[in-house]
């Protein structure tokens, strides 16, 4: 935080930054007076491999006149952001945080990490114009307990899982005779024909840890669902058909099936050696892989991702390459709209330096079509082209794109020039198909559900313990003997109080269930 007199040096430069150093044109001449606050953002991804600089001297040519304030993000790759965010939230040096189904966000936000920003959104009246047109209810949809403590980043629910997937080679299929890919037994027939050929042999099949998430989606086919997600409650499912009553995972007959593929594609190579020091996200190291032609497939990727990462570097190597894409709940018979919040949000911490201004710089950041394209694209010429309504990457290695600032939600955004005509037939077809799912969805019957572990302090620790001495051994293959690992994790889980834990929450979920 600097006084405004120490900021004369920087308004002065940031005033010939609008004047005419960027071409950027202030709509109003403001009279800045006071502190002019400095955020850091926490942000999932990679920085570009230049420009970041002239992203921020032209997103300090719009803050501090018109907001007192300055923005800097901090990147954290995708593979550990579960563990970096948990780190980050707690150290207090953050002002926005991200959050959503890959972290602990229910968890960080019944430990009073984030502000309730029903508290400012008095202040941010086209903020709320702006998520209106989500739907009258999009902010209170994402109250927990009552409190707003992150705004959604995606302009509606989506279907549950649809996005995770198996990413393949469809040219090579063809090549190969083999059916369509609508299920596990044909991935499954996919992987083990790809080892068969001689560039692949050496090479896993899977590096990602979280194939037993696929493997789970797949084989149970939406018979159970989450309480939360699978990172947070690794351990804690319901039944579809009895929503309200929690099961310990790891006794149902599904996940004995998941270690039984587990330990035969250990066995025969699939999966990589090392998995369990692989990161939680391995996107990156499998899309080079990819790119290098050392395997033909992707097991646990986003269709978006696919779009936004994959496709262009492949293309550009591999023009000659067709692709394909299996949604791992296809199939399933009852399809379910998850939460806005689940999906992603952005939060602001609470112990931000100004919880006023932060919520201001959200709000321009949504509504702002100048804010909007720098943290969502980056500089242009840099970053991206416009080329007339669209924006185009080409000749913009994804090296040097802008990455998710998990600052935006999508409604400002453009489209995109097609990279691949083929993989956009494909990624129409999915579009199609989560349409049509949604006509059929309801919605998900623990929306709204947050357990919350105060008082438990020793049983979580205890359960973190065991979950990673003993669960991520055990479903990344490494025990030998599959039911004796199973056993022992069980006893491990037991001797850290998982039965209080479940206890614990069946109360709330009652509880939860009668005052709906």
């Amino acid at each position: 935080m600097k006084k405004a007199g120490v900021m004369a040096g920087l308004l002065a430069a940031v005033m010939c930054l609008v004047s005419g150093c960027h071409g950027t044109e202030m709509e109003e001449t403001v009279d800045v007076t006071g502190e002019v606050v400095n955020f850091k953002a926490l942000v999932v991804g990679t920085p570009p491999d230049t420009g970041m600089e002239e992203i921020y001297a032209q997103l300090d040519a719009l803050t501090v006149p018109e907001l007192q304030c300055t923005i800097r993000f901090e990147f954290i790759p995708w593979g550990d952001e579960r563990k970096q965010i948990n780190i980050a939230t707690a150290s207090g040096e953050y002002d926005f945080i991200p959050g959503g189904v890959f972290s602990d966000y229910r968890t960080l936000v019944s430990k009073n990490a984030f502000l309730d920003l029903n508290e400012y959104l008095d202040l941010v009246p086209k903020l709320q114009a702006h998520y209106a047109t989500y739907s009258e209810t999009a902010l209170e949809d994402c109250e927990i307990g009552g409190g707003l403590y992150g705004i959604p980043q995606f302009s509606m629910g989506e279907i549950m899982e649809s996005n995770e997937g198996f990413f393949y080679r469809e040219d090579l299929r063809k090549t190969w005779g083999l059916e369509e890919i609508d299920g596990l037994e044909a991935m499954e027939a996919y992987l083990y024909r790809a080892k068969e050929e001689e560039r692949y042999r050496d090479q896993p099949m899977i590096s990602d840890n979280r194939i037993w998430q696929s493997l789970w989606l797949m084989l149970t086919k939406g018979k159970y669902l989450e309480v939360g997600s699978m990172l947070e409650t690794p351990f804690v499912v319901v039944e579809a058909t009895d929503p309200y009553t929690v099961i310990n995972r790891l006794e149902t007959p599904e996940f004995q099936q998941v270690l039984e593929y587990i330990r035969k594609w250990r066995r025969d190579g699939i999966l990589a050696a090392d998995l369990l020091a692989a990161s939680d996200n391995e996107g990156a190291r499998g899309r080079d892989m990819m790119l290098a032609d050392l395997k033909p497939c992707e097991t646990n990727v986003p269709d978006w991702s696919v779009t936004a990462s994959h496709i262009p570097d492949l293309t550009r190597e591999h023009p000659e390459w067709e692709y394909g894409f299996f949604s791992y709940i296809k199939g399933n018979e009852q399809q379910y709209i998850g939460s806005l919040a689940d999906a992603s949000v952005v939060s602001i911490s609470s112990k931000t330096r100004d919880p006023e201004k932060a919520i201001r710089l959200l709000e321009k950041i949504h509504t702002d079509q100048r804010y909007y394209d720098l943290v969502k694209y980056g500089a242009e010429g840099i970053h991206y082209h416009k080329v007339g309504d669209y924006i185009s990457f080409e000749e913009v290695p994804v090296a040097n794109r802008f990455g998710w600032t998990v600052c935006t939600d999508d409604l400002l955004s453009y489209e995109t020039v097609p990279a691949n005509g083929q993989w956009n037939q494909v990624e129409q077809g999915l579009t199609e198909w989560k349409e049509n799912l949604a006509k059929e969805a309801v919605s998900y019957p623990l929306d709204g559900f947050t357990f919350l572990a105060s008082g438990l302090e020793r049983e979580m620790d205890a359960l973190e313990t065991a979950e990673l001495k003993y669960f991520q051994p055990l479903v990344c293959g490494y025990y030998d003997d599959m039911e004796k690992g199973l056993e022992e994790t069980l006893q491990a889980l037991e001797q850290a109080r998982l039965d209080t834990y479940l206890t614990d929450m069946q109360k709330q979920l009652n509880q939860w269930k009668l005052e709906k």
